[in-house]
């Protein structure tokens, strides 16, 4: 036993075990906190997860703790730091690191971002980043035998390990690279890679829009997960939408989409691409172009994280607003779509005569229970662990169910301040959801049902009786098989906008 403590390889492994250690009880523990456990399987299954973060960091602190002891110091003290800030607000304000919060620490005004630094931010960061650095300098009691094939045998196995845990195409990459303290490389390259997205040039796919109305607002709603099944206003047992059948919502129950992730769906959906154009997505810029063209007033209100795929379309608008910008899918808090609803109101409200709103709702996503306020927990019982075999096939319908009515109140917020407007307002979910059809649950896999996706539309008073066409159309309509590929130009059509890129054959309202 002696031997082996006086042993270079033990010091200098089990030192970088305890510096690794410091960081997940110190630091990653906020970001499991709050993940729900009903079960010894769940709390396994957490354990597994920060077990895993854990051997990711002492790959990376082994291979630091090769460099100069002071360089190796500063660069562990840095990472201490930067995780006990992020640490901090994820135990006092559940916040996780994103994209939309790095817009705003880049963005807003210095003065703004200091408000957020408080005397306890203060002394928090102090403390642990001195416990860091003390703890870093215990690499000046050892040194690196590097005449032995050990060595390098750890080295290896340390390289090896890493490549493993931070592949981005691995089974560890996404619950490492969102976690403390991964996630301060992964957010800040993915923030930079949407930065460049943002900056390219593309070029506009139509040569003429023009509107011939005066004054009108549409609304389109892009739904997440929520499939036509459960929804009352397409004949489900429960009283799922109330709101949407008193309002008198025209819903689409046979409408299919290409994707059943919202990556590849969101940007489909937006631009004209097809199943023979799918490059359109990724090539084209979307259909608040046209509109902008059209002298609309256009705005965005986003209440998911931005993502490569699709923040290019979110810049495209005159105005962005994000909700809810602290959070991830690994947060297990309240999580709203009503949070939009002030940016909302207040963009309605304003004195432009044409205008586009485009809303994109974290609706029915996984974990259910984040995603409907109290008043709507109708249905019980509820899931009560986020791992899929631990939970009730009745409880994860209720869940959802849950999200499918607070969805209804929602939207039933989003059409009532436009009953005296001329307005329309068009809804699409990106894909739909399986609920133990077959076996299959969620989405992102493949299943009829995650293929069957929502779609409604609604028309004020004053459109359905200047257009009345469009709403004998669109009733005509409804049970017709769409493909998702409608939305593009069934919103031009809407806004009663001319340009030679719309396919009426496409429209609903045709």
């Amino acid at each position: 036993m002696k031997n082996l403590i006086k042993n270079k390889q033990f010091k200098w492994l089990t030192h970088t075990f305890i510096c690794a250690l410091f960081w997940i009880v110190g630091f990653t523990l906020s970001d499991f906190i709050k993940t729900p456990v009903a079960s010894f399987t769940d709390v396994v299954m957490v354990a597994t997860h920060m077990t895993t973060i854990l051997l990711a960091s002492w790959t990376l602190i082994t291979l630091l703790s090769t460099l100069p002891t002071i360089v190796f110091t500063i660069l562990y003290a840095f990472i201490t730091l930067l995780a006990s800030i992020l640490a901090f607000y994820r135990y006092t304000m559940g916040f996780s690191l994103n994209t939309m919060i790095l817009d705003i620490v880049f963005q807003n005004d210095i003065a703004i971002s200091a408000d957020m630094v408080t005397w306890e931010v203060f002394v928090w960061v102090c403390f642990a980043t001195l416990c860091g650095t003390l703890l870093a300098l215990l690499r000046r009691l050892y040194t690196i035998d590097w005449h032995s094939k050990w060595t390098y045998f750890v080295l290896v196995v340390s390289v090896c390990g890493l490549i493993i845990f931070l592949n981005p195409n691995g089974r560890f990459a996404r619950p490492i690279s969102e976690r403390i303290p991964f996630n301060l490389y992964a957010v800040t390259k993915k923030h930079f890679e949407e930065k460049q997205e943002i900056s390219k040039e593309r070029p506009r796919c139509f040569k003429v829009a023009t509107t011939s109305v005066d004054s009108l607002t549409v609304v389109v709603v892009i739904g997440e997960a929520l499939r036509p099944q459960n929804m009352s206003i397409n004949g489900y047992e429960r009283s799922t939408t109330p709101n949407l059948e008193r309002l008198g919502a025209i819903s689409y129950d046979n409408v299919y989409s290409k994707y059943v992730y919202t990556n590849r769906s969101v940007p489909h959906i937006l631009t004209r691409a097809d199943s023979a154009n799918i490059q359109y997505a990724y090539t084209e810029r979307s259909f608040i172009d046209v509109f902008k063209a059209a002298g609309y007033f256009t705005t965005f209100i986003a209440n998911q994280d931005a993502e490569k795929s699709y923040v290019y379309f979110m810049n495209e608008a005159d105005t962005c607003f994000r909700a809810n910008t602290s959070k991830t899918v690994y947060n297990f808090e309240k999580w709203l779509d009503e949070d939009m609803l002030p940016y909302y109101i207040s963009t309605i409200n304003d004195n432009s005569p044409r205008q586009l709103v485009l809303l994109h709702c974290i609706g029915s996503h996984w974990w259910y229970n984040s995603h409907y306020s109290d008043d709507y927990k109708i249905y019980t019982p509820v899931i009560t662990s986020r791992i899929l075999s631990n939970c009730d096939s009745m409880a994860m319908v209720n869940s959802y169910d849950n999200t499918v009515c607070y969805t209804d109140f929602f939207l039933s917020q989003i059409i009532e301040p436009l009953q005296n407007r001329n307005a329309i307002v068009i809804f699409l979910s990106d894909h739909g959801e399986a609920l133990g059809e077959n076996g299959k649950w969620l989405h992102a896999s493949e299943s009829e049902a995650m293929h069957s996706t929502a779609a409604f539309v609604w028309f004020s008073p004053l459109y359905a009786k200047q257009f009345p066409q469009f709403v004998e159309q669109a009733e005509n309509n409804r049970h017709k098989k769409w493909r998702t590929d409608f939305l593009y130009h069934s919103v031009i059509d809407a806004g009663h906008i001319t340009t030679d890129v719309m396919d009426t054959t496409l429209s609903i309202f045709r």
